[in-house]
């Protein structure tokens, strides 16, 4: 009797060991036959093909938005990280596209994403999405994140991205978390995954799920976990080469499941998928004129951290900035540090609340924060924040997902560039009184009435030249003449091209210039070449006036600030003296706008991030510091 129920025992035993096995199994097996099911192509990327293809503007950028997996953060090979393998995959099939990656790491996942890829920065001074194709992988940054919030941050991103620029193609990528790998090993679908795929059919956007292909690799037990990521979210060499295969298939399907095109095509968006997505995110400047300050605030001073150009700073409680918005959040964007001070702040009048510091940081560090959400985004709201403690605020800017008017609205572009201006310390320069000896034509055209036609050549920098609307400060002067300036600039392009192929019909002649002025920053200290596109000019236009500007703004690197003097240093071969000689040799007009330029910014009180765009180009205010220095120069 016993051994009767000992051999049923037995066999029930056997048969629940064979069930169980037969089901990992067909497990291991449904993982191995879904192979090809961790990505879809969706709609493609046939814009970026097509920039791929052509290779129209130089470097066609690829932004990746995400976080340490990005950085190939503790492989031995870095070339393994899965951003260099996208590269390595597109360049099989465009082997002539110049493909730099730019990586943008970042606290907050796609909530601060949002507001970091918004249409303007004007604090950080950075372009996020300079490229054609943006790749975001949030999958490890959002795990803890509330999945209502992803929905509307996340959707909110990849509007913001085509709202910056409407042909930008775009791919979301999953990373492998440990809560992603429990819930394909539990055989359920990821909410974070099911989500963002409800996003990438929404708006037809292909999606890389590196997570799942890996997982099936781990649950089939041709890897470990453990293996596979030492810290559970960075992969190893080995995890890293398991990416590595599953981007490399998916690269190849990419690009040929679309031709490429004749030309990009705008995407419409949608309207969005969940209700409460808000795709106005935006870092408000703190010099914002929308943004008022009471106490003792200094604009304009060194972060001790990027990307921050400069910060807002006061050590004395109390001191208060004020915010008038339209929006569904509001938050700020500021260094903390272990000198840090805590603030208040108060909504629409609310009792004040406090934001405290964490004391622990090990350094200066940048902090995203919101405070408060939710609200009527069609409503006017005013936050209040206060310095509550003893200590320095470091004020970057807020984080706001709405608008806020625009100061200058209703204002001309001389109004603007006048109130621009009036906020600044005025220019003190006096230029030489002989200056106006080579462009005689010009001067009479300015005094006496007439048309002038104004030629600028050169790079990006002439483009803030330009952008500095400094005929319209000539025009006030001169009423009489009506200055018709045409603007012939190639990024990152000087003489040294210019004076190649016969560059100069396409350039310059066809413009039919009185005065062409040549300048910028990327001559390469050849000014033999500025010589060559001067006589090639002359040799066909013999009537045309040359002023030749020497260079402002670029990186602190470049040769003119790292070697500044305030007077040209005639005792060395330099580009400015150089520049200089072969004014007075072909009779060209001189304008050494180097020294009077950083002059004033060393004297501003302000660091030199405080009139930059960017990390080599001037924002509003250093437009107008090169506008008002060619108004002084032209002023008799």
């Amino acid at each position: 009797m016993i051994s009767t129920h000992i051999k049923k025992a037995v066999s029930f035993h056997c048969t629940i060991q064979v069930g169980l096995l037969s089901l990992l199994l067909t497990v291991s097996a449904a993982w191995i036959s879904a192979a090809t099911d961790y990505y879809q192509v969706r709609g493609g990327i046939p814009n970026s093909q097509y920039f791929f293809k052509t290779n129209a503007s130089g470097n066609q950028y690829l932004f990746f938005i995400g976080n340490s997996v990005l950085a190939g953060t503790g492989l031995k090979d870095a070339n393994l990280r899965y951003s260099a393998q996208m590269v390595k995959g597109f360049k099989k099939y465009f082997p002539e596209a110049s493909m730099p990656e730019t990586r943008h790491m970042q606290p907050g996942g796609s909530w601060f994403g949002l507001f970091r890829c918004s249409r303007g920065q004007a604090v950080f001074g950075e372009v996020i999405c300079s490229g054609h194709l943006a790749i975001l992988d949030f999958a490890a940054d959002d795990r803890n994140a509330d999945i209502e919030q992803v929905k509307t941050s996340l959707e909110g991103l990849v509007r913001q991205i085509t709202l910056y620029r409407a042909t930008h193609s775009r791919i979301l990528v999953y990373t492998l978390t440990p809560e992603i790998l429990e819930a394909y090993k539990a055989g359920k679908v990821p909410e974070y995954i099911n989500v963002s795929e409800q996003i990438a059919d929404h708006y037809n956007i292909p999606s890389l799920n590196l997570a799942k292909y890996a997982a099936g690799k781990i649950i089939a037990g041709e890897i470990s976990f453990k293996e596979f990521s030492a810290d559970g979210i960075n992969p190893t060499d080995a995890g890293a080469r398991i990416y590595a295969e599953a981007v490399s298939k998916f690269i190849d399907e990419l690009l040929a499941a679309y031709p490429v095109p004749e030309k990009p095509q705008r995407y419409v968006l949608p309207a969005p998928l969940f209700p409460k997505t808000d795709d106005n995110g935006r870092i408000v400047a703190y010099e914002d004129q929308q943004v008022k300050q009471s106490g003792s605030w200094k604009p304009g001073q060194a972060s001790p951290i990027g990307p921050f150009r400069h910060v807002l700073v006061s050590d004395k409680t109390g001191d208060t900035l004020t915010l008038k918005f339209k929006g569904s959040e509001i938050g700020i964007i500021d260094v903390v540090d272990k000198d840090s001070a805590d603030y208040e702040y108060s909504v629409d009048g609310t009792v004040f609340r406090k934001l405290v510091v964490t004391k622990d940081v090990t350094g200066p560090t940048m902090r995203p924060v919101s405070l408060v959400k939710g609200l009527d985004k069609n409503t006017e709201h005013e936050l209040v924040l206060k310095i509550a403690s003893p200590g320095t605020a470091r004020m970057g800017g807020f984080l706001l997902n709405g608008t806020i008017e625009d100061a200058f609205a209703g204002k001309s572009t001389l109004e603007r560039i006048d109130a621009i201006y009036a906020a600044m310390n005025p220019i003190v320069y006096k230029p030489p009184k002989d200056r106006f000896a080579n462009i005689p034509k010009t001067m009479s055209k300015l005094r006496d009435g007439g048309e002038l036609r104004m030629v600028l050549l050169g790079d990006s920098i002439m483009g803030n030249t330009s952008g500095s609307s400094f005929e319209l400060l000539l025009m006030r002067d001169y009423p009489k003449c009506k200055i018709i300036k045409i603007a012939s600039l190639r990024g990152s392009t000087g003489c040294t091209y210019y004076q190649e192929d016969n560059r100069v019909q396409d350039y310059v002649l066809k413009h039919n210039p009185d005065l062409l002025l040549i300048g910028g920053i990327s001559n390469r200290g050849d000014a033999e070449a500025v010589r060559s596109v001067i006589k090639q000019v002359r040799a066909r236009k013999p009537d045309t006036e040359v002023m030749l500007l020497t260079p402002v703004f670029g990186a602190i690197r470049d040769e003119h600030i790292k070697t500044f003097t305030r007077e040209i240093d005639t005792t060395t071969s330099n580009f400015r003296y150089n520049m200089q000689k072969v004014a007075a040799e072909e009779k060209c007009a001189f304008f050494d706008m180097t020294g009077p330029w950083w002059e004033y910014i060393q004297n501003s009180g302000k660091t030199y991030g405080w009139f930059m765009g960017d990390a080599v180009h001037a924002n509003a205010r250093g437009c107008q510091i090169i506008g008002r220095l060619l108004e002084i120069w032209f002023k008799e």
